[in-house]
C-alpha cells in the first residue's frame, strides 16, 4: 500500500520527543508550580503578564502542535520537488522552535517555583536545549533517504482551441486582457486565520501593554492585504502581477522588454527557499503553489519566473502578443 506521505515521518522525532517530554514533565511536576507564572517578559527580565502555569502548558503545547504541523508540511513539500538529495536546512525549524519553547518555558516555570522577581534563561540549559535539538535534527536529515518522486506533467485543456480563438481576437482587433490567479486555500487561512488570532489577543494584553497590543493589531492588518492571493494581467500593454485586496502591484514589464519566454518545472522550496517573491540565481520568482511556471527573460533587467495552474495559456497568450516563441522546458 502506498503511503500518503514522501518523506519519513521519523526525521519529525526529535522535536516529537521534546514537545511529548516537556508535558510529560510539566504534569510529573505540577505540585511544585507556583499559582501564577509568567506568560510575557521585558527586556529588563521583569515580568509584565502574569497567568496559571496551565496556560503557559497550553501555549507550548498548542504552538508546538501548529510548528510540527507546519514541519510536515515543508519538508513534504520539499521531498516532493527534490531531484536529488539535498540538505533541507528547512527541517529544522521544528527543532529550532521546539527547543526554543521547551528551554525558555521551563526555565521560567522553575524560576517561578523558586521565587524569583528577575526571570533570564540560564545561558547553559538555553545552549543545551537549542543545541541539542538542532543536533538532532541535523542528524536525522542527513539520514533522511531520498525517494524519487514522479509527477506528471498533464495539459488539462486542448491548446489548440485556446490558440485559435487568440489568434481570431487577435485578429479582430479585440481588447485582449487575461488573469491568471493563483489564490491557494493557505493564503486565505493566513489572511484571515492569523489577523483574527492576532486582534483578539491584541485585546486580551491592551490593559496591559497597549503598545504591544497595537503591533499586533497592525501586523493583522497588514496579513489581511495578502487575501486574494497573486493575480498576472497580461494585456496588449505588458505583464503585470499585483497582490491581495488592495492590488499591490510588485512586478510590471513591457513587451519589447522580453527577449524569450519558455515553460518550466522548478523547485520552490529548493531553488529559492519558499514561496512568494523570491530571488535565486538572477531570477525573481512570483508564485504561491504548484511547480510549474512561465519563465521570461528580460533585457538589461533580472528574469522573472512567474507561478501558474496553466502556464502553458500563460505561455500562449505571450507568445500571440510579443511574437516570440514559447520554449518548453521542464528541469531545475
Amino acid at each position: 500500500m502506498r503511503t500518503r506521505l514522501h518523506h519519513p515521518l521519523w526525521t519529525h522525532a526529535p522535536a516529537f520527543v521534546f514537545w511529548a517530554g516537556f508535558m510529560v514533565w510539566f504534569l510529573a511536576n505540577a505540585a511544585d508550580w507556583s499559582s501564577a507564572v509568567p506568560l510575557q517578559i521585558g527586556w529588563d527580565g521583569q515580568p509584565t503578564t502574569w497567568g496559571s502555569p496551565w496556560i503557559a502548558l497550553a501555549i507550548v503545547s498548542g504552538l508546538g502542535f501548529l510548528f510540527l504541523a507546519l514541519g510536515v508540511l515543508i519538508d513534504e513539500l520539499w521531498a516532493r520537488q527534490e531531484s536529488r538529495k539535498r540538505f533541507n536546512l528547512l527541517s529544522l525549524l521544528d527543532e529550532v522552535v521546539m527547543g526554543l519553547l521547551v528551554t525558555i518555558q521551563a526555565a521560567f516555570l522553575r524560576l517561578a517555583a523558586e521565587g524569583a522577581t528577575v526571570f533570564r534563561v540560564p545561558l547553559d540549559g538555553f545552549l543545551l536545549g537549542l543545541g541539542g535539538a538542532l543536533a538532532l535534527g541535523i542528524g536525522v536529515e542527513l539520514l533522511r533517504p531520498h525517494r524519487a518522486f514522479e509527477v506528471a506533467l498533464v495539459e488539462e485543456v486542448p491548446m489548440e482551441g485556446f490558440q485559435m480563438q487568440l489568434r481570431q481576437r487577435l485578429s479582430g482587433g479585440e481588447t485582449l486582457v487575461y488573469w491568471d490567479i493563483q489564490n491557494p486555500r493557505y493564503v486565505s487561512w493566513l489572511s484571515i486565520g492569523i489577523p483574527v488570532v492576532l486582534w483578539i489577543a491584541a485585546g486580551l494584553i491592551a490593559r496591559t501593554s497597549l503598545l504591544a497590543a497595537s503591533v499586533q493589531a497592525f501586523v493583522g492588518l497588514i496579513l489581511l492585504q495578502f487575501y486574494g492571493g497573486q493575480r498576472t494581467r497580461v494585456d496588449r500593454q505588458g505583464v503585470s502581477i499585483r497582490y491581495g485586496l488592495a492590488g499591490l502591484r510588485v512586478f510590471r514589464c513591457r513587451f519589447d522588454e522580453i527577449l524569450s519566454i519558455r515553460v518550466r518545472t522548478f523547485a520552490p522550496l529548493a531553488e529559492f527557499g519558499g514561496y512568494g517573491i523570491r530571488v535565486a540565481g538572477g531570477v525573481t520568482g512570483y508564485f504561491l503553489s504548484g511547480r510549474r511556471g512561465v519563465s521570461i527573460e528580460l533585457a538589461e533587467r533580472r528574469d522573472a519566473l512567474i507561478g501558474s495552474a496553466h502556464p502553458e495559456r500563460l505561455a500562449a497568450v505571450l507568445e500571440a502578443l510579443t511574437g516570440i516563441g514559447v520554449q518548453q522546458e521542464v528541469g531545475r
